[in-house]
């Protein structure tokens, strides 16, 4: 017991010796950065601060007279009107023929025929193969009628031949 005494006492003096070296380490640090600063702050108090520039007087100011556009004078005004035009007629074929093309397609797909889903589709065919059912059927039911209309116009006439 008394060992872990010695033991924890020994170890409280050292961790307070630590701190104490970390602290005078903290402080050393601290003053020479101060001292630093304040030999950087002399230095630049030292330098010569340059003066900011004058603004000039009224007199010095230099105004550059605003561009005027100057033809040369052995090109006849119409190759000037020639080149404008070309230059606007390029930019009106690069900006129009993609608008052209957009328009065109927008038309061709308005004329194209619908796709139809494909239920639709199927229920159209099933549709389709019913009345061409109904279709046979009718025309069946029609044969027999003029067979049984060519029968009864038949047999007419041997009844009238028949004794009263």
């Amino acid at each position: 017991m008394e060992l872990n005494l010695q033991q924890q006492t020994q170890r409280a003096t050292t961790d307070q010796d630590i701190q104490q070296a970390a602290h005078s380490l903290r402080d050393q640090i601290r003053e020479n950065v101060r001292a630093q600063l304040e030999a950087e702050r002399a230095r630049a108090a030292a330098q010569a601060v340059p003066a900011p520039p004058t603004p000039p007087t009224p007199e010095a100011v230099v105004s550059v007279p605003p561009f005027a556009y100057q033809r040369a004078p052995d090109v006849p005004p119409e190759v000037v009107d020639i080149s404008i035009a070309f230059f606007f007629t390029m930019a009106a074929i690069i900006i129009g023929l993609p608008l052209a093309r957009a328009f065109a397609r927008r038309m061709d797909r308005r004329g194209a025929a619908p796709q139809i889903p494909n239920e639709v589709s199927a229920q159209l065919n099933q549709l389709t193969q019913a009345v061409d059912a109904i279709a046979l059927e009718v025309e069946r039911i029609s044969e027999g009628q003029r067979f049984t209309t060519r029968l009864l116009t038949e047999r007419e006439p041997q009844k009238q031949t028949l004794p009263r």
